[in-house]
């Protein structure tokens, strides 16, 4: 069961590298989907705040806060697959000057930020946490200060370095310099990642 649950989230993180990925061929953002009214608010912090939020983009926070704060998105992908689960198409939002990406389920009247494992994404250093933690710093010293942590390597040998508190690191390995921070749903356990 812990090799399933394990095989599952590195799916999902890995499906979450991919369709970033994906997004540079990118879809139009429809008439329908939520668009900058007016001026953009540029009043945000540049916080990472694991298990919650990057700047003005909430886990299952309304997807027009966040459009009213970064603006139109630069590239969009919409997924319309369908499978278990999978009830509306999932919208990825990328803003390469503001080096941010999310999701969103296309469905309900007022759209919300996803909250689950596909996680907020930055790829750039003017992110960082309280302290200070960003892209770019070696993972080493990213875990020094993270206190209690689950590393993984991922088929291609890339590290994932995650935190129940709701925030993970990728880098290319143990030696590297982080090249993407996701924040994630805070757990209670590992879910079968490491042991608990």
């Amino acid at each position: 069961m812990r090799k399933n649950r394990f095989s599952t989230r590195l799916f999902l993180a890995a499906l979450s590298v991919a369709l970033v990925t994906a997004c540079a061929a990118g879809s139009a953002i429809r008439d329908t989907d939520p668009h900058l009214v007016g001026e953009r608010n540029m009043n945000y912090d540049h916080l990472i705040v694991p298990g919650y939020r990057i700047g003005p983009v909430a886990m299952g926070g309304y997807v027009i806060d966040a459009v009213q704060h970064l603006g139109e998105p630069d590239r969009v992908h919409r997924s319309t697959f369908r499978g278990p689960g999978y009830n509306a198409d999932e919208v990825y939002y990328y803003y390469r000057d503001e080096c941010i990406q999310f999701v969103w389920e296309d469905t309900g009247v007022e759209p919300r930020v996803e909250s689950g494992l596909r996680g907020i994404n930055v790829f750039c250093d003017k992110w960082q946490t309280a302290d200070g933690l960003h892209v770019g710093m070696p993972i080493r010293e990213v875990i020094r200060h993270l206190g209690q942590y689950c590393a993984s390597n991922r088929n291609d040998g890339t590290l994932i370095v995650s935190t129940k508190e709701g925030i993970w690191f990728d880098a290319p390995d143990r030696n590297g310099a982080v090249t993407r921070i996701l924040v994630m749903p805070r757990q209670n356990s590992w879910g079968g990642m490491c042991r608990d």
